[in-house]
């Protein structure tokens, strides 16, 4: 077979090839938009595509500087369509941890596994072939919580003094502000013109927005969003109201209850009564007894295998 190889770059289609890829192979959803905004964030070189001479998608991975632990970049799984040539994907493989290998900024490099994609286990085994071993996991933990009963839940005094509006164009700015104010949100998208796009055309239009401020300063803002079951951010077999996103300005962090009883009454004076709220936070753990507890708690979701390879 003919393959052509290729980095990224926009407005060739390369995000809606990616998706596609990716939403195949994994059997988990991904959004052509998100990862368009997600690559524009890196290196052209940072994401590579092995695709047949009439353009069709073969296979694709990436990379991206860890967020949380200075020096780590985390590569992805070489995920392939059927009829892929296993040589087109060892060579995306191998030419991407040539191309970290030789990068200042990479220290180490790892690797993240989504526990509940279905190659899971190809995927665990792949890296190890690879020198990567096993570090820790990432656990989410979930609460499902009743809008009318959180709308009544009382805050610290620090948080009570702060006020609350519903977000509206002519709010933009502050939007802006709090979004980068945010280290995970802002390592998404980093420009303003991305943000505006975010909040204009997907967060305002659908609405239900809300900010705390303290004094003139706004300090956070989220908004709710129905969303069904993807067994991904939503799992099970039920609908759930998610916060959307979530940005807490340093130093605030008291202000995250007061901004989740204001979602609820939010949801509650648009009538979504009728699901849960989706309240969820992640860490990071290890040992025999953090795996087993997910297993038998379900609040507790083993969210994703954390592996790590040291650079040469």
């Amino acid at each position: 077979m003919d393959v052509k190889y290729t980095i990224w770059a926009p407005d060739k289609g390369l995000e809606d090839i990616q998706a596609k890829i990716f939403s195949h192979a994994s059997g988990l959803p991904e959004r052509a938009e998100v990862i368009r905004e997600r690559n524009l964030q890196r290196v052209p070189e940072m994401t590579r595509y092995a695709l047949t001479s009439e353009g069709e998608p073969l296979a694709y991975i990436t990379a991206r500087d860890s967020s949380s632990e200075e020096g780590r970049t985390y590569v992805g799984y070489p995920w392939t369509m059927p009829g892929c040539p296993p040589e087109a994907q060892k060579k995306i493989f191998d030419e991407m941890m040539a191309y970290l290998d030789k990068r200042d900024e990479t220290k180490e490099i790892g690797t993240t596994v989504i526990q509940r994609s279905k190659l899971r286990n190809t995927q665990i085994e792949f890296f190890k072939k690879q020198g990567f071993v096993e570090e820790e996991h990432v656990f989410r933990y979930i609460l499902a919580l009743d809008v009318v009963e959180t709308s009544k839940m009382k805050v610290s005094e620090k948080a009570a003094a702060l006020t609350s509006k519903v977000a509206t164009e002519a709010d933009m700015d502050h939007l802006v502000e709090i979004f980068l104010a945010e280290e995970g949100l802002r390592n998404q998208i980093s420009d303003a013109d991305g943000i505006k796009s975010y909040f204009r055309d997907r967060v305002l239009a659908d609405g239900h927005a809300v900010m705390l401020f303290d004094g003139d300063t706004i300090v956070a803002a989220t908004a709710p969003l129905r969303f069904q079951p993807n067994q991904v951010r939503v799992i099970g077999d039920e609908e759930r109201i998610i916060m959307r996103f979530t940005a807490v300005k340093p130093g605030y962090n008291y202000a995250w209850l007061r901004l989740l009883v204001e979602l609820a009454k939010e949801c509650k004076k648009t009538k979504w009564t009728d699901i849960p709220i989706q309240a969820e936070t992640y860490f990071t753990g290890s040992g025999p007894a953090s795996v087993g507890l997910a297993e038998i708690c379900p609040e507790l979701d083993d969210f994703e295998t954390i592996m790590v390879k040291r650079k040469k």
